[in-house]
């Protein structure tokens, strides 16, 4: 998770068996390896937010003995790149992505989660950012990238989203109630395709909404 840090709570630290499942934290900012995998923070939440749904151990509370988290027995590599306001620079994030690849066998990294999005400014291919996405992908790191929230406008879709080796991820909102699935639609805010180049994006949309 390539975000503004981690929050170790219980469902964050465990995996579903029980087992420590954080590996590494680094922080690029400081270019610096935590010297244990449970220190270390997360200022603005974001990341812990998208840690959570992704690989939260914590059982849900209406009694259907459901994981909270999408993959809870999945290891974790927590890498920030962004402050405690949300913000970072391209610098930081490119060498957050070079530390993914440079480290990729040491913690069997297989999915980079890339929940940010900035403006794109000129072809994919020219961002630096997508150039340090790219390396990943041909180091066989399955990027899942947000597709920004600049929409509805077509064409809105940002960096490293706009990546079409990616897998971009937009929001739905489920318009109420969350249980009737006919009204559900694309989130007013969730950045849309194609892109610039002609990519439909984005691929896959998820509940972004309420």
């Amino acid at each position: 998770v390539l975000d503004t840090g981690l929050w170790k709570h219980t469902g964050i630290k465990t995996d579903s068996a029980g087992n420590t499942r954080i590996k590494a934290v680094y922080n690029a900012m400081t270019d610096s390896v935590a010297t244990s995998p449970l220190s270390g923070d997360d200022p603005a939440g974001h990341g812990s937010h998208v840690a959570s749904i992704a690989v939260s151990s914590l059982m849900t509370d209406d009694g259907t003995a459901r994981y909270n988290g999408v993959a809870p027995g999945a290891h974790l590599v927590s890498v920030q790149a962004f402050n405690e306001n949300g913000e970072g620079t391209y610098a930081d994030v490119i060498r957050a992505i070079d530390w993914i690849v440079a480290n990729r066998n040491k913690h069997k990294i297989r999915v980079l989660n890339a929940s940010f999005s900035a403006e794109p400014r000129s072809h994919y291919w020219d961002d630096p950012i997508n150039q340090a996405i790219m390396v990943a992908w041909q180091n066989e790191i399955f990027v899942v990238a947000a597709a920004g929230n600049r929409g509805p406008d077509p064409m809105s879709i940002g960096v490293p989203g706009n990546v079409p080796y990616v897998l971009t991820v937009g929001a739905r909102t489920d318009n109420y109630p969350p249980a009737d699935g006919s009204d559900d639609e694309l989130a007013s805010f969730s950045s849309s395709g194609p892109t610039v180049e002609g990519f439909v994006k984005p691929e896959v949309v998820a509940p972004g909404g309420h």
